[in-house]
């Protein structure tokens, strides 16, 4: 019998696609580095009916303490949390022209709410997509994997 298990050493990411006709739509992808024990968040605008624009995405890079924030919404412990990042307070490539990168998440009715935005030295990106309760579900199981392979507990 053909074994179907994913075997690859990179985890397969996770993504939430929010397109729509009016191409005004996001896509919010959630990528584990497995060797490097790194989650990052990547973000983007819709660019055509079928296509979403990641050469222009805006990408955070969360700790196990961000993790722990954005599962504090998800698990319906607090209603919204703001995450602030400033590069140029530590040794990092875009340090050069990035300001600052926020993600906030907020509890809805429908869901989740999420909004990242990137304020650099030529203006402000920002980028929002609506999470349904059963996206958040996979993401939160997600996260709370990487935390475990964070400090090698899985």
């Amino acid at each position: 019998m053909k074994d179907y298990s994913y075997t690859n050493d990179k985890p397969k990411p996770f993504t939430i696609y929010k397109a729509n006709k009016n191409q005004t739509g996001s896509a919010l992808k959630i990528d584990f580095n497995k060797i490097k024990k790194i989650v990052f968040l990547e973000c983007a605008h819709q660019k055509s009916e079928d296509r979403f624009d990641w050469e222009n995405k805006i990408t955070v890079k969360l700790s196990p303490t961000d993790i722990s924030k954005i599962l504090e919404v998800l698990e319906d412990k607090s209603n919204n949390i703001k995450l602030f990042h400033q590069p140029s307070k530590g040794e990092y490539k875009l340090a050069n022209n990035v300001k600052n990168t926020v993600v906030d998440l907020s509890s809805t009715n429908f869901g989740y709410s999420m909004r990242i935005s990137r304020q650099t030295t030529s203006g402000l990106k920002a980028i929002n997509i609506n999470i349904s309760k059963n996206e958040a579900i996979i993401m939160r199981i997600l996260l709370l994997k990487a935390v475990e392979m964070f400090y090698s507990w899985q």
